[in-house]
This record gives structure tokens, sequence and C-alpha cells, in this order.
């Protein structure tokens, strides 16, 4: 009996002791299990990549960017195709371990270096890698060394590397066997052709090619075109296995960029901005823009100071006020300052900032006027020099007042007491109404990034319309100021301004064309043909005077606003809008003046010259003729002839028919030499000098400084200097006041070979603060 029940009981156990087993089996089954299904199911993507991430290194091949163009496919803005250098610091390691030097025992037979061996050769070997990378490539020696050394299959170590230099380094690295595990890719770098050249239009990109401002940023995922991929697969060290194991997907390179800009235009354009930079020492700076009136397209604009694109974090030498403002900080605040400055240069004025337009906005009131019907050419204003509108007495800029005027005086005058009068006819409501329909309560629509939005009243009073009505009190940018002037002048149609034409593709096939978008229509043709006779009137007659351009019919408004805080007084912004030809008005120009320090901010004296100087230069540029009046006979240009060489008889005839008078000197037959040379362009008044036996004299002169003088004097001073003068600006027999140089260049004290043509501007002392 006993043996049965031990038998028994060995056997329940042996059962309960596998069925244990069995369980314990069944659970590390159902473990393991889970385990697979976690990682080859729930979170097969993790380590899917983590393998190929081991076994694979994938290089990027960055896309050529589109080319920047202005309207006559010139190039702005190019991608020029550089080197990537990148490193395998597991081949280097590879290699360098492999570098050790071979030692033998007596019988001639390999010893088998230690680790410590092999470090030590690996080290060496790095170092020597990093030296002449860090040494070609202008890097920190230290940097790349630990770069090299790092636990991965692919390091960058430099991008944008010239194509020479990359050359040189990977023949160096050859030469002293140093090539292994270093390679190079093709990448690009952008270029930008001018420098400072419509740099805030332009914007740059940064290191990776993304753009960040201006047209790279707008127009960013048409230029960047799409990366392509190199794919290689390594082995358990990192090495690159076959061939056969590499996969190739090329970069697609992105679409050019077409601008209505005319590279010539912005070339005057910025030239002009610059010297009244200089000239006025504008605190906040300066900014213009050339705009098609009838199209919307930006011929030119620009923002002074500015910034050279291929190097937009360093402020410009030139700018040396800007970089005083840096003297006696460091630390944060040297690079909160510098920061500042730098982002002001990168600001585009003419449309990412606000300002109060002052008078150039009485075009918008008598416009509107006109339009309604509230006024025509027979009205009257009487101006005593200030109205009181309701409890507040606000003064015209002239203080005298300026009597009784009809219609278009008060835009010649530049009155306010007569443009509150015309105000209170039209009301709030319907002053309100043409103010969205010119554009004002809406950003333009620009193509470029960053536009404001201008602030206008949440509801208008008496005393807010009256201020209005002369463009105070409420800001615009001046962008949506110009776009306004130029519907009034193009018809009464309100346009989109742009700035690019079309996208074309790397062969220059057209893929997309940026039309012409009318918006609405403001006013009636008739209204806008009675506009521009008055706008006209002001440069003829009225306080755009200075902005006359001998041999073209010009129109245009002046301002001189004020500035926020309204307690200092001296604060202003000049600026002068223009229009030509105004037989068919084409081309409009705004130039803004933020803060002069002249003793005379007003915008006629200031900013008027300015546009003259840029109509000058780009009206004929553009193809329109000048016509000059029996008056302004004077001003054109004649062209010199090659007179060297030829008998002093045949020279004398020559300027005779051309109608250009000279003096000789010498007593030789034949003419030696010339002053000024030929090829250059004077006006009848100045007198040619035929050198006859003799060499004109080489050397260079002091240019006088002429500001102040008469033309007579003026010229007088030039030629007894031996330089020649060119008159540009308002004649004397256009205005009841003096006129007087008010502008020159070359500048005053610098040197310039004798003979040379100095452009002096004349102009009226306008004393107005309209």
């Amino acid at each position: 009996m006993a043996g049965k029940h031990s038998n028994k009981t060995n056997r329940d156990m042996r059962f309960r002791l596998s069925f244990l087993i069995l369980v314990f089996a069944v659970l590390g089954f159902v473990v393991v299990a889970g385990k697979l299904l976690y990682l080859q199911v729930i979170n097969t993507n993790f380590y899917q990549s983590k393998a190929a991430e081991n076994q694979t290194k994938d290089l990027i091949i960055t896309p050529m960017r589109g080319t920047i163009y202005d309207r006559n496919m010139t190039d702005l803005a190019v991608s020029a195709t550089t080197q990537e250098i990148s490193v395998s610091p597991a081949d280097i390691r590879k290699k360098g371990l492999a570098s050790v030097e071979v030692k033998r025992d007596k019988k001639g037979k390999a010893i088998a270096a230690t680790d410590e061996e092999k470090e030590a050769a690996c080290l060496t070997y790095q170092k020597r890698v990093a030296k002449l990378l860090a040494k070609y490539l202008e890097l920190d020696y230290k940097e790349t060394l630990k770069k090299i050394q790092r636990d991965q299959s692919y390091v960058r170590i430099a991008r944008h590397v010239d194509a020479d230099v990359a050359d040189e380094l990977v023949a160096k690295l050859k030469e002293e066997s140093l090539y292994t595990g270093v390679s190079t890719t093709e990448d690009s770098k952008r270029y930008y052709k001018y420098g400072n050249f419509a740099s805030q239009v332009l914007g740059f990109t940064n290191d990776d090619g993304q753009g960040l401002y201006g047209l790279e940023l707008q127009y960013n995922d048409v230029l960047k075109g799409v990366a392509g991929r190199v794919v290689k697969a390594t082995n358990a060290l990192g090495s690159d296995m076959p061939y056969d194991y590499e996969k190739y997907v090329p970069a697609k390179d992105g679409n050019g960029v077409v601008t209505t800009l005319d590279e010539g235009v912005q070339h005057y354009l910025e030239k002009h901005l610059e010297e009244v930079l200089e000239q006025t020492s504008a605190k906040k700076g300066v900014c213009g823009i050339v705009m098609d009136v009838k199209t919307g397209e930006i011929l030119a604009m620009s923002t002074k100071p500015d910034f050279d694109l291929n190097n937009p974090r360093v402020i410009p030498e030139e700018y040396t006020s800007l970089l005083s403002e840096l003297n006696n900080l460091s630390g944060e605040e040297y690079d909160k300052k510098y920061s500042e400055i730098l982002l002001n240069l990168w600001r585009n004025k003419a449309l990412n900032d606000t300002y109060e337009p002052g008078s150039t906005f009485k075009v918008f009131t008598v416009s509107t006027a006109l339009e309604e019907g509230l006024v025509n050419d027979n009205s009257t204003f009487v101006c005593g020099g200030a109205k009181t509108v309701k409890d507040r007495t606000i003064k015209c800029w002239k203080s005298g007042g300026h009597g009784t005027q009809v219609l278009k005086d008060t835009l010649a005058n530049s009155c306010n007491v007569a443009m509150m009068d015309i105000s209170s006819l039209i009301g709030t409501d319907m002053f309100r109404k043409y103010f969205e329909a010119y554009g004002f309560m809406e950003k333009t629509g620009i193509d470029l990034p960053g536009e404001a939005t201008g602030i206008f009243f949440d509801s208008m009073g008496e005393v807010d319309l009256a201020t209005a009505s002369f463009g105070q009190n409420f800001q615009v940018t001046p962008l949506q100021e110009l776009s306004m002037v130029s519907a009034v002048a193009n018809g009464g149609k309100l346009v989109t301004p742009h700035v690019v034409r079309e996208i074309v593709d790397s062969d220059g096939n057209v893929q997309q064309t940026v039309d012409t978008e009318v918006k609405r229509q403001v006013i009636s043709k008739e209204t806008s043909n009675t506009m521009n006779s008055y706008l006209e009137n002001v440069v003829s007659q009225g306080t755009g005077q200075n902005a006359y351009v001998a041999g073209y019919r010009v129109g245009g408004k002046t301002a001189t606003s004020e500035k926020q805080p309204k307690s200092d007084k001296s604060l202003r912004i000049a600026s002068f809008i223009g229009l030509a030809p105004m037989d068919d008005p084409q081309y409009a120009v705004l130039v803004m003046i933020d803060e002069p320090q002249t003793a005379n901010k007003g915008g006629g004296a200031v900013a008027a010259p300015v546009v003259a100087r840029i109509f000058e230069d780009i009206l004929p540029y553009l193809g329109v003729e000048a016509i000059y009046s029996d008056e302004e006979a004077d001003r054109q240009e004649i062209t010199v002839p090659t007179l060297t060489g030829q008998s002093v008889d045949d020279a004398k005839k020559a300027l005779d028919d051309l109608g250009l008078s000279y003096t000789v000197q010498g007593d030789g037959k034949k003419v030696t030499d010339q002053l000024p040379v030929a090829g250059i362009s004077v006006q009848p008044d100045n007198k040619i000098v035929l050198y006859c036996g003799e060499k004109k004299p080489k050397d260079k002169v002091k240019v006088p400084d002429v500001s102040g003088m008469s033309v007579a004097n003026a010229r007088a001073a030039l030629t007894q200097a031996g330089l020649y003068m060119k008159q540009n600006g308002i004649a004397s027999w256009r205005t009841s006041g003096a006129s007087a140089a008010v502008q020159q260049s070359p500048s005053a004290g610098s040197e310039a070979a004798r003979g040379s043509v100095v452009t002096v501007a004349f102009g009226n002392n306008v004393t107005s603060q309209e």
C-alpha cells in the first residue's frame, strides 16, 4: 500500500511540474510573440528607418535655384555651381587604423600592432585630414577634427565651396593619400550681380537656399526647384557598398522669375536717392518708386540706406552714421543694436512702412469732389490763412492766406483751407466711400512680402474730415499713395502694382504671365483729364516748380507732412509724386525723404528736384522724346564731334553748323586736341576748345561749389576751373523768384578731369510747408 501511494504522489508532482513548465513556456512564447509583434508590426516604421539609417548613406543634391531677371532679361540674381564637402568618419577611421606602421622582428616577420598603436595611427591620420580641410576651406581646425571623429556615416564639412577651391583641395588630399572618406557633391550658391542693387525688392536666401526677404521669399516655391538624392548602401563598418547598391534621383532646377524692373531705371532711381540721402542727412532714410501708371508695373523701387545682397548681415562701411551707433556698445546691447540696424536696412519703406501722406493726398480730395459734381473749374475758394472747424482753428501753411482762388489754383497753391472747404462739401460718408474705392482700406496686393495696412479713422467727425482733406492724422503706405495718384492720371482705373511679369523655365520658355489687373474704375476719364491739367499746373505755376524738366510736360504734387509724435514740430517727411508726360501720362515717380536735416524741409524744395532729375534721366532712356519750346532752346544737348586731326577751318565749320561756339588755342594748321572729347553732349552755350599745335592739359581740377549761384555765375565758376556745365532744373524765365543752383554732380570739392561736364540743377527756394 505504501508503495502505491508513493508512485501516485510522484506522478502528481511530475504532472504539476510539467504543467508549470508548459505554462512558463506558453508565457515565454507569448512575451516573445508580443515583442515581435511590437517590433515588426506596431513599431515597424521606426525600426525600418533606424535600419535604413545604419545601412544607407543619403546625400541631398541641391537643385539650381531659378534666376531672377529684369524686364529685359538682364540677370539680377543667379545661382552659381559650387561644391559641398562631406566626410565619412567611418571610412576615415578605417583608413587611419590601417595606416599603422608595420613593425617586424629580426627574422622579418610582421609584428601585430597593439590597439594603442592602431588608435594613435588613426588619430594622426584624422588630424592630417582635418588640417588640410581646415586650411583650404578656412575652417576652425579643432571643430573640423571633431566632425571627422563623430560616430556617423556622413558629416557635412562645408557648403558653397567654389569649384576651383574644391579642385585644389581634392588634388592635395589625393597627393598625400588622404582622400579616402572625403566626398564632393555638386551644390549651388546664390549670387547677386550688382551687390546692393534693388536689395529690398530682390531679397536674399539663407545658406540652405530658402528665400528670406523680397522676391526670393515671395516666389520661393517657384525658384527653389526640387532637391535630388543619392542613396548609397553601406556595410557594417559604414563603408560604401559597390555601385550596384546606389540609387540616384536627379534634382529639378527651379523656374526663373522675369521682373518688371528695368535695370537702367533702377540705376537712375538709386543714384538720385543716394545723392539726396547724402545732401539731406535724412535720419530715417529715403525711398522711391517708379511705376507705369497704366499697367501697375514697377520699373524701379528702392530704399536708402540699403545693403549688399551678397553680404546681407554686414552693415556697409559707407553708412558711418549707422556704424557710429554701435560705438561704446558691447555684449547683448551691441548684438541687439546690430540686429535692429540690419532689420531697418532690410525694410522696404515703400510698402512695409506707413506715413501721413500730407498734401499729395489733396489729389484725392479734389478728384472726389470733381467726380461727384460738387466743384468745377469755376468754383472759387477764399483762404484767409486759417479755418475754424467746431472749436478748433486749423491753419493753412501760408499764414497770410492765399486769398480768392479757382479750383486748379487750390492744388497749385496747396491750400489747406480750400481743401477743408471742399471736404465739407464731400461729407464723411462720401469721403470714406472714395477712400475705399481708391484702395486705401486694403493692401495694394503687390507681389512682395510684408505689405503694411493703412490706418484710418474708425469714425470721422468734422475735425477728422477737415484734417484728412490735406492728408493728416491718418496713415497709408507710399505705394498706396502712388497707386491713388496713378489712378487719377491713367483715366480713373485703380490697377494692382506688381513686380513680376513672367515665370520661365530653365530654357526660357514662358510658364506663366502676370497680366495687368484693373480693380475698379474710380473716377471718369473726363475727371482724370481735368485733374491732369491741374497737376501740370502745380509744376508750371505752383509749389512743384522744382520738378520742371526741359523738353517734357511734367505734373505732380508736393507734400510736407508731420510725423508722430506731434509734440516734436521739427519732424517732417518731404515728398513729391510726379507724372510724365502730361499729354498722356505713362510714368509716376514718388520720392519720400524721412526726417531731412535741412533748413527747408518742404517737399517742393527737397523732394521735387529729385523727381525732376529722375525724369530727366529715365524719360529719354525709356524712349520719350523731348520737345523743346523756344524758351528752352538753350537746354537742347549737342554731341561734340571728332575734331582732332581736322584742319582748323573744317573744325570751325563743323562747330558753326552745329551752333556751338568755340575758341582756338595755338597757331597750328590742324586740330591736335579738343575739349571736351568727342561724344560728350553739351548745351549750346558751352564753348568748345580747339588745340592747334599743342595738347590739352591732362591734369585734374577741383570742382568748385556753385550752390546758391545763378546760372551765369555757376557757368563762369566752372568754366574758370576748366569744366563744362550742364544746366538742369527750373529756368529763370519760368519763375518770378530767383533761380539758384541747388544740386551738383560731381559734388563740390571732388576732383574731375579737366574738360569734364558738371551737372547743376537750378530751382526755386520754395518756402512752403504744404
